[in-house]
């Protein structure tokens, strides 16, 4: 980490059926029921009323927040978005509108001049308050990688800003001549080749599209076949995921430095594809090394075993899939009990229920943390603690724990 980078995010705090999808305004949950969560380090949550709460601590050591408190936001909230190492977060609000705060070194508030590219060796001002991210109206869903985040609009375009290394912007190989690096955007710039898209899913370096007729589309960086296409190569512009039709959802997440993919087909199967570091294909192989057999899964592999998902989740090490029936399915790995449940070693190799956790209408997954929203609008989580933030949040729970929010 650059030794420029200041201690953010308790300023963030402080301050601040199978039915295909179709690309329109998110509607608020039913009253009581929580909007969205955010889990990283520094984690947020969206109440029923649109406030967002948040809590933690900064990753390069600076303050904490050892209770949620509330955000100072310019609207209500329907979504939020926090980047790997929680120096950046996003809030969508209400008016289609998004808002940034926090580290910006490669431009991921995404407040500069529409067009504006980053200068070689000179970083934008970071933002401890939330400012307005440049020029996007009618947002209904974002999504943050390492230092870029993506956007989707109602009418079906999706829009990136931040780094442009990998490819996560995937608008082209940038490099001005005789560097070997590409320069960042400073403000959203359209994403291209990707039309009528009606859900999107970020990891850290890599980028996935659901496109109307059920098509998936991919960019970024790509070292463990994480695109899907067959092959190792960056993808600098969008192509589509090789062999996946009739998906209905998509989720994207990383084992260690690799990306990892994941979609929901209309039958109810599970297809993954990248990384198998953290047995997070579960498809029965333990944990392996990228360069080992099994290590690169370039394209989707069905889990086997698995029907009736409805929606798919992808963190840090491990993955979750609902059911139709409001049950959970968990695998990878489990070291912290980020999976609620005891396994023999660190690793769940396939899927598995969740026993006595039941009607679960989202699930979110962190690097080493679950937070789960059931029926009732209460919030549960289970694995690793914060030591250092009193009260339960510190506490590595074992098995699913409410939280009580204020």
């Amino acid at each position: 980490m650059k030794p420029k980078c200041v201690a953010v995010v308790s300023l963030l705090v402080a301050l601040a059926s199978f039915q295909r999808p179709s690309a329109q305004a998110p509607t608020p949950p039913a009253t009581g029921l929580i909007r969205d969560v955010a889990p990283r380090t520094f984690a947020m949550v969206v109440r029923a009323d649109g406030a967002v709460l948040a809590w933690g601590q900064d990753p390069h050591g600076g303050g904490v927040r050892s209770a949620p408190v509330v955000v100072d936001l310019p609207g209500k909230a329907l979504k939020v978005a926090v980047n790997l190492n929680s120096s950046t977060a996003y809030a969508l609000l209400e008016d289609g509108s998004v808002v940034a705060w926090g580290q910006n070194d490669e431009g991921q508030l995404g407040n500069g001049v529409p067009g504006q590219n980053g200068v070689l060796g000179i970083y934008p001002k970071p933002s401890i308050a939330p400012v307005k991210v440049t020029g996007l109206k009618d947002i209904i869903e974002i999504a943050a990688g390492r230092k870029h985040a993506v956007a989707l609009r109602r009418d079906g375009t999706v829009w990136a800003w931040g780094t442009r290394d990998d490819g996560v912007l995937g608008d082209g190989d940038a490099r001005p001549a005789g560097s070997l690096r590409v320069v960042s955007a400073l403000a959203p710039i359209p994403v291209p080749g990707l039309v009528d898209i009606v859900h999107i899913a970020v990891g850290p370096n890599h980028s996935l599209a659901l496109r109307r007729d059920g098509r998936v589309m991919s960019w970024g960086g790509n070292n463990a076949g994480e695109l899907g296409l067959g092959t190792r190569a960056t993808g600098w512009t969008p192509g589509e995921v090789v062999g996946l039709e009739r998906i209905v959802a998509v989720a994207a997440g990383n084992a260690v430095t690799n990306g990892v993919s994941g979609a929901v087909r209309d039958d109810g199967t599970v297809w993954m594809w990248g990384v198998n570091t953290s047995a997070m294909m579960g498809n029965g192989q333990g944990a392996t090394a990228p360069d080992e057999p099994g290590g690169r899964n370039l394209l989707p592999v069905q889990v086997a075993g698995l029907a009736g998902a409805k929606t798919l989740a992808i963190g840090s090490g491990h993955v979750a899939a609902i059911l139709g029936d409001g049950s959970l399915l968990m695998w990878g790995h489990n070291g912290y009990r980020e999976l609620g449940f005891v396994t023999q070693g660190s690793y769940q190799l396939r899927p598995a229920r969740l026993t006595g956790f039941t009607n679960v209408v989202s699930v979110h997954l962190g690097a080493m943390r679950t937070y789960a929203v059931r029926a009732d609008g209460t919030l549960w989580a289970w694995g690793m603690g914060n030591y250092r933030v009193p009260g339960v949040l510190a506490t590595n729970l074992k098995v699913p724990t409410r939280i009580d929010l204020p």
